[in-house]
């Protein structure tokens, strides 16, 4: 917590700028932007007490003697607002200030204007607390949902079909719509309104265009061939938090939200539209570059994301289900990012068809994860030792920001279309599953491709997602050896802010 007298001042500031815009609203001024305090200086002279002892500013203060940036401040708000159970106590706080207000339920939510960017800690008591941590850093409303307990799943028999059973909260669901570009599927979802995807948005950091997801925690069970996989709002009994958003050994515990970037990365490793992506043949610079709290996509990413779209989609075949993406119509070159901007929802294709192959879906604003160029994925790696095969490669993951120490959690499948995957058993890695065996096809199963390298190679990192060739072996769940072909990067940011 900060120290008393730091507190005491910024609480006195705040009283004093709140003082300060009572006091030119009472002599007939506005505050609007752009209003400088010149034009108010000659009309008020002394600022009324107007709250009592717990006021600092006392009658008879001299506004001509306070600088312009006090009365500015006073007139840039920042909105958050909180969805929380009716009846609910809810509070926000920077340490510094404290604004309360109670829960109205899930649909309306409660508005708090914040005078300050900064680092905010939200609480909603019900029967029991629920905290969580936002970095303000623009004027566009926040949107916060915290206290409402629910659990999602799907389940899957493990046989051929690719479709699974909505279980839990999700029973009698239908099926979501993305947009395609014919003008008769607009976009839908029935998790739009539920948490965690409710809160899965576009933000600007650094400039880089980055999609937000607020931390959840899931839950994957395996009996025989059959598969469960659910996502709770909350840490429910059996429950992991996010793979992204788990304690990632490095001093600042389980994050509320990460970040993964909306495109492909360019040529300096930054997440804009209208870049060619950054392809392997670019030895230059590193995507570090970016700040010390941008890193590459990474494995645990990779399962956040996808644990997101099965329970929303509850069926292995994203290209099936949202749109082919794949081959540049005119050729086989990178398309420039940003394909999908003019896309009016957040998941879908800008084809007239979902069975149109180019470039042009993305799921929850995240651009092309398996159109026009497959992307390097951080914290996997295939070993090949010595007396095996290329297809029976050692995998080693890691839990760490930057893949170091990674841990041996099985042996991949050989090459083919991916029947079944492996939840590993090493203990804090479960989540970590892998390509266990192959013998489906592109309408079978799991539908997406898995394959290695064609040479006895070691430490063989893993590309995900696809690339800007035709074919229905692309998808959410493909896996391909880096040594196979030049590939691209994704970047994430993981705030490095300790609470």
């Amino acid at each position: 917590m900060p120290n008393n007298t730091i507190a005491d001042n910024l609480q006195r500031l705040v009283d004093a700028k709140n003082d300060i815009a009572d006091a030119i609203v009472a002599k007939g001024g506005t505050v609007n932007e752009g209003d400088g305090l010149e034009e108010f200086s000659a009309d008020i002279a002394t600022i009324p007490s107007g709250g009592g002892d717990d006021h600092y500013f006392k009658s008879n203060v001299n506004v001509s003697t306070l600088p312009t940036a006090t009365i500015v401040a006073t007139r840039i708000k920042f909105p958050i607002r909180v969805f929380a159970p009716t009846g609910a106590s809810i509070t926000v706080t920077d340490g510094y200030i404290t604004f309360s207000g109670v829960g109205v339920g899930a649909d309306t939510g409660v508005s708090f204007s914040l005078p300050l960017k900064g680092n905010y800690t939200i609480n909603v008591v019900t029967d029991k607390t629920y905290t969580t941590h936002v970095i303000i850093r623009d004027n566009t409303e926040y949107p916060i949902y915290l206290g409402f307990e629910y659990i999602y799943g799907v389940s899957w028999t493990g046989g051929s079909e690719t479709t699974f059973t909505y279980t839990d909260d999700a029973v009698n669901f239908d099926n979501p719509d993305p947009y395609v570009n014919d003008g008769n599927h607009p976009g839908y979802s029935p998790f739009d309104n539920l948490m965690p995807w409710r809160g899965i948005r576009r933000v600007t950091i650094d400039g880089n265009e980055m999609v937000e997801i607020p931390k959840f925690w899931f839950k994957v069970t395996k009996t025989g061939t059959a598969m469960t996989f659910q996502i709770a709002t909350y840490p429910a009994d059996g429950f992991s938090v996010s793979p992204a958003h788990m304690d990632r050994d490095d001093g600042v515990g389980e994050r509320d939200y990460v970040y993964t970037s909306r495109y492909a990365c360019g040529v300096d490793y930054t997440s804009k539209p209208k870049q060619r992506p950054r392809t392997a043949d670019y030895s230059s610079g590193s995507i570090k570059d970016l700040g010390s709290d941008f890193w590459y996509f990474d494995y645990a990413m990779f399962w956040t994301t996808r644990l997101l779209y099965l329970v929303e989609f509850a069926n292995w075949d994203s290209q099936a289900c949202i749109g082919y993406g794949g081959r540049n119509a005119n050729s086989n070159d990178l398309v420039i990012t940003g394909y999908t901007d003019n896309m009016p929802y957040h998941t879908g294709t800008m084809q007239s068809s979902r069975e149109v192959y180019d470039s042009s879906t993305q799921y929850r604003y995240m651009e092309g994860l398996w159109d026009n160029v497959s992307y390097y994925c951080q914290g996997i790696s295939y070993e090949l030792p010595y007396s095996s095969s290329r297809y029976n490669s050692h995998v080693y993951v890691s839990s760490k920001l930057g893949g170091s120490n990674a841990q041996y959690i099985g042996s991949r499948a050989s090459s083919g279309y991916i029947k079944s995957f492996s939840i590993p058993s090493k203990t804090g890695l479960e989540w970590a599953l892998i390509p266990g065996t192959v013998g489906g096809s592109e309408s079978t199963y799991i539908t997406d491709y898995t394959t290695g390298s064609t040479e006895n190679a070691y430490d063989a990192g893993v590309i995900v997602g696809g690339g800007n060739y035709s074919g229905r072996n692309y998808g959410m769940f493909y896996y391909q050896s880096t040594i196979i072909n030049s590939f691209g990067y994704r970047s994430q940011y993981m705030p490095s802010i300790v609470w």
